[in-house]
């Protein structure tokens, strides 16, 4: 607030200048019609109200008029439709009908989308009506003009009546305690000359203020008076006037606001997708200095929900939620969903005494939260029948640690009858088999089931468990194939008709298993490391060296393949291949596609005996790799069988040989060295169509098929056909990448890459 005190405040005006005016109709918005005055209130001995929900370059609203006095003090507040808005006050002290006089601007401009502003009457300014007008907008001109034009705002026309001084002043500072859903205590601050005869009080959920003739609702000899009868979660206004004599009374005060609470509720469910963003559900609360809204995209399923967050204790976020008339019977738990974006988060769940004091709150339980995806992720607490009756559920961010929280679907609902188990976790992870734990459901359940799934959808209660029935709180599952991520779930079965909720989601890696052949393209796997291929490694020596999958560059095939990179003196890349059983059988080779971004391209094939340690590798044979782009030819390397039993092939590329080539890698086989041989002898011309497939391929050569075989990605035989026809059914086949061996009359055999959609 600040008082813009008139210069000119002794000045006197004749009574004949007061007769109505004629002003002008000021020119606005021709540049933006974006800056809008939204709301005004005028008040001193009464008030007016306006609210504005579009924008107009010029409203007269002369009809609605303050009441002051000579000596009084009128309050502005105003609000514009954004921010960095300025606002001029003009009045028409003289009432000659223009703002043109140097003493009309009582209120210069503010840069601020909210004003709150005083100006103050003269005590010798004559009783009569005089004009008000609001100038608003972004880029005023200068000078400014009260006629415009004004063309990044617009101008609206209030009145101010003068009267005498009253003998009555009103009070002020109305506000509302104890709210309850249907009761409250409304309060105002005296006036400087105390009325003679109490006050009156008027309330309603009604926008529209009362008149001089508007009954009362209610009479009160002190500054407060408690009233009933209120509709629930209502807003609702109330006014005060002071009551001198039984003539005289005050004008109706500045309106005070308030907003019943909710009826109590039984159960909720609440995925703030109704609420607009930035604003509370209904119902709920926020309460404390730390940080919490509503907001698109923090919800499960990339919908609206909660962000809530602290930088410390001192300053919590509380989320308060509904009134709950069965917070204390123990028979109900407070369910969600949670994550984090980064490190793992704490969120108390607990109650709160007074919904206006952080100090009340009490912890029920601490979640930690961890995982950084909704998915198979879900929190329950069970609320106590030690609750006090009258608290009410919070959920709060102490700010140990200071991450962000994000939480969604929140229910209170009936507990299960047979509680969920807890803490699952996994140990002892091999290629085939993982052990699970956990602890036990409070229920003592007759024993439990387990649901495993290389899918992350969250089983259901019609979903059939994978296991059923374990006794005990662990379990060894086996049979698991390597290399694959396995997500776990477990649940408590109390009996063969009652079984309890699924467990938030557990996930594990399988161990890799050696394998005997081996196609890899790397269309499968994200860019990045070599290592999101799984069962590749990694060595690296030197800052710039890499081994990445790369998708930004053309592919042999697809549209991924590795690169090798050591541009710097001293960097080593190596590039780890999966195990292979039959490494040192000394019937295998390894054939790849490769260029080099130098014609000078040396690169180095062997193996390593720690795949840990890149000094352990040992070079089998160099290549000098000359082309500068993928051509169609392979090279080929023979892995002779003096290679160690647990060695891991690998493929390096080294400054000192390489200088500053790039090397990339595509379409790597560990094959037979007899198909190897077969497949780089003359063979016939032939193709498979459609590619990729359904059910169905189409085998069309220059020759006769002796024979067609069928190897899944691992290298490992799923179909062999003798004398195939030409169209061949793999319907049963899973989706996925095949390679397809023909083997032609004359000996000779080519292979083709085939996907099965």
């Amino acid at each position: 607030m600040r008082k813009q005190y008139l210069l000119w405040m002794a000045l006197l005006l004749p009574s004949w200048q007061l007769s109505a005016q004629t002003y002008c109709t000021p020119t606005a918005g021709a540049s933006s019609q974006a800056n809008y005055l939204k709301n005004a209130i005028f008040s001193d001995q009464g008030a007016l109200y306006y609210d504005a929900t579009s924008y107009q370059a010029y409203v007269d609203n002369s009809a609605q008029m303050v009441n002051s006095y000579p000596g009084g003090t009128v309050d502005v507040h105003l609000e514009h439709s954004m921010g960095g808005v300025k606002s001029y006050v003009w009045v028409d002290w003289n009432a000659d009908g223009d703002f043109d006089d140097f003493y009309e601007n009582p209120i210069s401009p503010s840069n601020f989308n909210t004003v709150d502003e005083q100006f103050f009457i003269p005590p010798s300014q004559v009783p009569g009506i005089y004009r008000i007008r609001v100038q608003s907008g972004s880029s005023l001109p200068s000078p400014v003009n009260p006629c415009g034009p004004n063309n990044y705002g617009g101008f609206v026309d209030f009145s101010l009546k003068i009267d005498t001084v009253p003998t009555c002043l009103a009070p002020s500072a109305l506000t509302a305690s104890n709210i309850t859903n249907s009761t409250a205590v409304i309060s105002w601050t005296e006036p400087s000359a105390l009325p003679g005869s109490g006050y009156e009080y008027y309330y309603t959920s009604s926008a529209t203020p009362p008149s001089v003739s508007t009954p009362a609702s209610g009479t009160s000899t002190q500054t407060s008076a408690p009233i009933s009868g209120l509709a629930s979660f209502t807003s609702y206004y109330i006014y005060a006037r002071s009551v001198c004599d039984a003539s005289n009374k005050s004008a109706w005060s500045l309106r005070g606001t308030f907003k019943t609470k909710c009826d109590p509720m039984t159960s909720l469910f609440e995925n703030f997708e109704s609420v607009a963003s930035g604003a509370n559900a209904s119902c709920w609360e926020k309460l404390g200095t730390g940080y919490m809204t509503i907001s698109n995209g923090a919800g499960a399923n990339n919908s609206k929900g909660v962000t809530q967050s602290a930088s410390s204790s001192a300053n919590p976020s509380i989320a308060i939620l509904p009134v709950f008339s069965n917070i204390n019977a123990g028979t109900h738990w407070l369910r969600f969903k949670a994550k984090v974006s980064s490190d793992p988060g704490i969120l108390n769940i607990g109650y709160i005494t007074n919904d206006t004091d952080t100090s009340t709150f009490t912890t029920v339980q601490s979640v930690n939260i961890s995982n950084k995806i909704y998915d198979g992720y879900e929190y329950n607490v069970i609320i106590p029948n030690t609750v006090p009756a009258n608290a009410r559920l919070a959920i709060r961010h102490n700010g140990v640690p200071a991450v962000n929280i994000y939480w969604d679907e929140v229910y209170w609902e009936p507990k299960p009858t047979c509680l969920p188990v807890s803490n699952v976790s996994t140990s002892n992870i091999t290629s085939s088999s993982v052990d699970v734990a956990w602890t036990a459901s409070v229920s003592a359940p007759a024993g439990y089931d387990i649901y495993y799934s290389l899918n992350n959808t969250p089983p259901t209660t019609t979903t059939s468990p994978s296991i059923t029935n374990v006794a005990g709180n662990s379990y060894t599952i086996a049979n698991l194939a390597s290399a694959k991520t396995y997500y776990i779930w477990v649940r408590p079965r109390c009996s063969s008709t009652n079984q309890g909720p699924w467990s938030s989601i557990t996930s594990i890696l399988t161990a890799c298993a050696p394998v005997a052949n081996l196609f890899e393209n790397f269309d499968s796997y994200n860019n990045g490391l070599i290592t999101n291929a799984p069962c590749w490694g990694k060595l690296t020596v030197g800052v710039i060296a890499s081994c990445n999958i790369d998708g930004n560059t053309p592919a042999a095939s697809g549209n991924r393949h590795i690169s090798l990179r050591s541009i710097s003196s001293g960097d080593i890349a190596i590039a780890v291949l999966p195990e292979f059983s039959n490494v040192n059988a000394g019937t295998h080779q390894l054939r790849f596609k490769a260029y080099s971004t130098l014609a000078t391209g040396k690169l180095k094939v062997g193996y390593v005996t720690d795949p840990a340690n890149a000094s352990s590798f040992v070079l089998i044979q160099q290549l000098d790799v000359t082309n500068t782009s993928y051509n169609t030819n392979y090279y080929t390397v023979s892995i002779p069988n003096t290679a160690p039993f647990n060695a891991r092939l690998a493929i390096r590329s080294d400054f000192e040989t390489s200088a500053k080539a790039v090397y990339y890698i595509d379409d790597l086989y560990w094959e037979t060295a007899s198909l190897g041989t077969a497949e780089a002898s003359v063979a016939p011309e032939f193709m498979v169509y459609p590619n990729p497939f359904t059910d169905t391929i189409n085998i069309s050569a220059d020759q006769k098929v002796s024979s067609m075989a069928v190897y899944d990605i691992s290298g490992k035989l799923t179909r062999e056909i003798i004398n195939p026809s030409a169209s061949v059914s793999l319907r049963e086949l899973p989706s996925g990448v095949y390679l397809i061996k023909v083997i032609f009359k004359n000996g000779t055999a080519k292979t083709i890459k085939a996907v099965k959609k």
